[in-house]
């Protein structure tokens, strides 16, 4: 009976997922999302992954938490990352990096990552998207970071 008592004060999933993503949406929410974006019926989906439509309901309910397993699954059924699935920064960087896939950027070496870096960070720089308290110095003379107009290339 005691044991009962502990257990009955923990927080259901849904709460303990909820507190732990960063754009406040839980992570029933963002599959739910993510499959009516697909264009999917839960249905569908149970026929794509092979996770029943009840476990799956409960998921989107956010009565119960997918296994690492079941996650994998689910983002391979839908064709999106675990990362997206879980709300998590990396997702960001991977539709990043799928746009620039896309309109044909391809990127084979660290320098030219860097390059590429500095350049999209004097963009966003340029249009206030930059939250200056959270650069990191990267030059121990505090010059900033010099203007990259090509691959490997900087102009001072």
């Amino acid at each position: 009976m005691r044991a009962m008592k502990i257990l009955s004060r923990a927080p259901p999933p849904s709460e303990r997922w909820a507190h732990t993503l960063k754009d406040g949406r839980t992570f029933g929410q963002r599959l739910r999302e993510t499959r009516t974006k697909a264009g999917l019926s839960q249905s569908d989906l149970e026929e794509i992954s092979g996770i029943p439509k009840a476990r799956l309901s409960r998921y989107e309910n956010g009565h119960v938490a997918p296994s690492i397993q079941t996650l994998e699954r689910l983002a391979r059924a839908l064709n999106v990352s675990e990362a997206s699935l879980l709300g998590d920064q990396r997702a960001l960087m991977e539709e990043f990096f799928n746009v620039l896939t896309a309109r044909g950027v391809r990127i084979q070496t660290s320098e030219q990552a860097m390059a590429l870096g500095n350049a999209v960070a004097d963009i966003a720089r340029a249009l206030g998207m930059v939250d200056e308290a959270a650069i990191e110095p990267s030059r121990t003379d505090g010059a900033p970071t010099p203007a990259l107009t090509t691959f490997g290339t900087a102009t001072d």
